[in-house]
């Protein structure tokens, strides 16, 4: 799966270049994660073993993700570097998954003869089953969709409007926070979010960072 291990060497080696600059003081850490919320996007990565695509009553689709890997890898653009990992249930919960406003995603997977296929869709409704390693999401088909990361955008070309009701390996590659619901200040009806994978009080997830979508 030649998509799937250039992009975890990626995450690898933004993680690598994290860990080399973990030596800097708390006062430091806490500069540099301000800066970094407000200027870098970030890229999560979700992966299984198997998966399904199935179209349901509604027109939309269930994504079925089984073996799924217990954690999310996120990294971010340059130059921030950020990267790590968030257990499965801590990233569902503090991420946006806002019906009005759901994120995009593209959904990889890889056929036989390495051959790779891939849809966009916007992700809604995630259920994840600890004990079984299966996670579950509302998928919509997309045609029209931006990335706000740089990650994704060489991938796109692969994009199709279809994949196979049920297959093998599976790479998720979920955008940037979305949108969160506006401030009383914001004109818009949405104020900008940035990620935080910090452990804090505030835990890791997606939180308002000022400015007007």
């Amino acid at each position: 799966m030649k998509w799937a291990i250039s992009i975890l060497m990626l995450c690898c080696l933004a993680w690598i270049g994290a860990v080399s600059g973990a030596e800097t003081t708390a006062n430091q850490t806490g500069a540099l994660e301000a800066i970094e919320n407000e200027t870098s996007t970030h890229i999560f990565l979700q992966e299984g073993t198997n998966g399904s695509f199935i179209k349901d009553v509604s027109g939309n689709y269930t994504l079925t993700i089984t073996g799924v890997i217990p954690y999310t890898v996120y990294f971010s653009d340059r130059p921030a570097r950020d990267a790590g990992f968030a257990e499965m249930k801590q990233f569902l919960d503090g991420f946006s998954f806002d019906p009005n406003n759901p994120p995009n995603a593209a959904i990889m997977i890889e056929e036989g003869n390495e051959e790779n296929d891939m849809v966009v869709v916007e992700l809604t409704s995630p259920q994840y089953d600890e004990t079984n390693h299966k996670l579950t999401y509302t998928a919509k088909l997309l045609d029209d969709y931006a990335f706000e990361s740089e990650w994704p955008k060489d991938l796109l070309i692969k994009a199709d409007k279809a994949i196979p009701e049920t297959f093998g390996k599976v790479l998720l590659v979920i955008d940037d926070c979305p949108c969160l619901p506006a401030l009383h200040y914001c004109t818009s009806s949405w104020q900008n979010s940035c990620w935080h994978g910090w452990h804090s009080q505030s835990g890791i997830g997606c939180y308002k960072c000022g400015g007007c979508c």
